[in-house]
């Protein structure tokens, strides 16, 4: 799908954006981003952070996310995480409205700020509810082996 990335100097580039879920781990939604060089990027999140970004809104509806900051007047490099203008320290998933666009952000923080990259709520919301059709909430704790990603947590692996 298409996509917007948003740099953390307010640059918005067109990527094209793939997601991807994978049965065998239910509790993870993959994403994989592609604007040129140097090649895709990819990143995997919680399916709970897209579930509650895709839940309807309440009411009243949440405010648009403002615009990224602007750049750092000492220059600084190319931001090297997908991720959008939210205020939260770690990775953010969370619904916003653009131009009248409902879309769906994907935050996380950068070497230079925060960056983010945009799509369409309406493809979003659709992805994960056919994830839920493949692996119902009810299923992903039998999908799910606790010991060997405790495990593999204490060995810096997972």
């Amino acid at each position: 799908m298409n996509a917007t990335y948003l740099a953390c100097d307010g640059t918005r580039v067109p990527v094209l954006v793939s997601l991807g879920f994978d049965p065998l781990d239910p509790v993870a939604v993959t994403i994989r981003a592609r604007a040129g060089d140097p090649g895709p990027a990819t990143l995997a999140l919680a399916r709970d952070l897209f579930t509650r970004a895709t839940a309807p809104a309440p009411v009243p509806a949440p405010a648009p996310v403002p615009d990224p900051p602007p750049a750092d007047p000492a220059g600084g490099g190319a931001p090297q995480a997908l991720a959008a203008p939210s205020g939260g320290i770690g990775p953010c998933v969370e619904p916003v409205l653009r131009g009248g666009l409902r879309l769906i952000a994907i935050s996380l923080p950068g070497p230079h700020g925060r960056t983010a990259l945009e799509m369409s709520a309406t493809r979003v919301v659709d992805f994960v509810r056919r994830t839920y059709e493949v692996v119902p909430v009810e299923a992903e704790a039998a999908l799910i082996d606790l010991d060997l990603e405790l495990g593999l947590a204490a060995l810096g692996c997972g």
